[in-house]
């Protein structure tokens, strides 16, 4: 009979600098770190919970405090997808679930989930939203970074992507509206962006809005975020969207995701990878997915002042070998 207990830790982890996109700006991030301990090995997974899908820290915690007796009963990743509804709380269980298979069967994650174990992956920077000025500033001094994501909001969306393109032109650029532009708005500035080295435009309509997607006919294209979370979504974007933003935190574990990016694969959507803003634990399961995605986005640990143990390296947008000891990799 399997045996397990379960610890919920709640943390809070200060930011280099104010990360701001249209919804605001924060100082600090707060996640929700899972553990689960079976025969003297621990199995451990992140998630950061999201204002914007209705969670927050209590209620990811007591989600995962309901589940405590079938957790430490032996709950598997398969039934956990049954009887948990996607999102961050289902994340870190899924999370900490696969880290503890590693770690008790001898094979790692790569090895469970038949994908290479990550190293070397290309990943954008984030520039937050900021005056122009400001923002040209950030730009300039990640110019020899290949890809850059630029967060903006409804006011002065020009200005901002010319003067990060003027300070770093070299690099393309991918902006990220976080549902603040209006279809009247996209019309407008879709057409220049491209001049500015702009690949694509991810989720600048509300997802409950995004219908007139169906009739732009613009140069770029447009992923879906808000609007993508698990396979159902799916049929909802044909015709509006040309790839999705696959975030964890949002399909509930690397077992949807997994899922998820073949079912978007086999309807032609291209994928970016993503995350929220979290430590080097809570991107590590999506690093297995690096290899499935056009763009990747997964620079949180150069965003944070203070990481996790063995944490995720990044330089010049290029992440390092996943550390087998932060999470995934197996115990003799």
């Amino acid at each position: 009979m399997i045996q397990r207990s379960l610890s919920i830790i709640e943390q809070v982890w200060p930011l280099q600098n104010p990360f701001i996109i249209s919804r605001g700006g924060r100082l600090e991030t707060r996640t929700v770190t899972v553990l689960l301990e079976q025969d003297d090995v621990v199995g451990r997974g992140e998630c950061v919970p999201y204002g914007r899908y209705g969670e927050t820290i209590a209620g990811v915690t007591a989600q995962v405090e309901q589940l405590r007796e079938r957790l430490e009963a032996g709950l598997s990743r398969t039934q956990l997808q049954r009887i948990m509804p996607a999102g961050a709380a289902r994340n870190a269980i899924d999370a900490a679930l696969w880290d503890l298979e590693a770690k008790s069967t001898g094979r790692d994650v790569g090895q469970l989930s038949g994908l290479a174990w990550p190293s070397n992956i290309s990943t954008v920077q984030t520039i937050s939203i900021l005056t122009p000025e400001e923002m040209g500033k950030k730009a300039r001094a990640l110019d020899h970074y290949p890809l850059l994501k630029v967060k903006l909001d409804a006011k002065q969306i020009i200005e901002r992507v010319a003067a990060v393109h003027a300070n770093a032109p070299k690099s393309k650029l991918l902006v990220d509206a976080n549902e603040s532009w209006t279809i009247d708005i996209l019309n407008r500035v879709a057409a220049q962006l491209p001049q500015y080295g702009v690949l694509m435009i991810e989720q600048p309509l509300h997802a409950d809005a995004d219908e007139s997607l169906a009739d732009h006919d613009g140069l770029l294209p447009i992923f879906a975020d808000e609007s993508c979370h698990i396979r159902s979504d799916l049929d909802g974007l044909k015709g509006k969207y040309d790839g999705i933003n696959i975030k964890l935190d949002k399909s509930g574990g690397l077992t949807e995701a997994l899922a998820l990016a073949d079912a978007a694969k086999a309807q032609n959507y291209e994928i970016m990878l993503g995350c929220m803003l979290g430590t080097s634990l809570g991107i590590a399961p999506a690093m297995f997915l690096a290899d499935r995605a056009k763009y990747v986005d997964l620079d949180p640990p150069s965003l944070v002042a203070k990481d996790r143990e063995y944490p995720v390296h990044i330089n010049k947008g290029r992440i390092a070998t996943l550390s087998p000891s932060l999470w995934g990799g197996s115990t003799p």
